[in-house]
């Protein structure tokens, strides 16, 4: 059984796309399906918030690493919402951290 709320809301020059739950190799295609669409136009501003997100694994990250590759070759750009906890460890565990802005809170990261 796969947990997992994806919302997707405009804020301004941004697409804020919400992650709730567990992202794993069971549901990656839909989050890739999701982000893909929010991040379809060039120059695209893209914030991921994994907030609420409880768990991540390699192929989750492996979806988010792609799409900032995508999202600068159309000179588009991508910042991750990633409080103290798994998601951050994970990320910074895998060395992918230092790839993508990371920011404490959504406001944040849409300053």
């Amino acid at each position: 059984m796969d947990v997992l709320e994806m919302t997707r809301h405009r804020h301004g020059e941004s697409i804020v796309v919400s992650l709730a739950g567990e992202v794993d190799v069971d549901n990656a295609s839909k989050v890739r399906k999701c982000l893909d669409e929010a991040a379809e136009s060039p120059g695209s501003r893209l914030v991921v918030d994994l907030s609420n997100l409880t768990f991540i694994d390699t192929t989750g990250l492996g979806v988010l690493v792609r799409l900032l590759a995508s999202l600068r070759e159309r000179d588009g750009t991508m910042s991750l919402v990633a409080p103290d906890g798994q998601v951050l460890r994970r990320l910074r565990r895998t060395n992918l951290a230092p790839l993508f802005p990371i920011f404490d809170t959504l406001s944040q990261a849409l300053d």
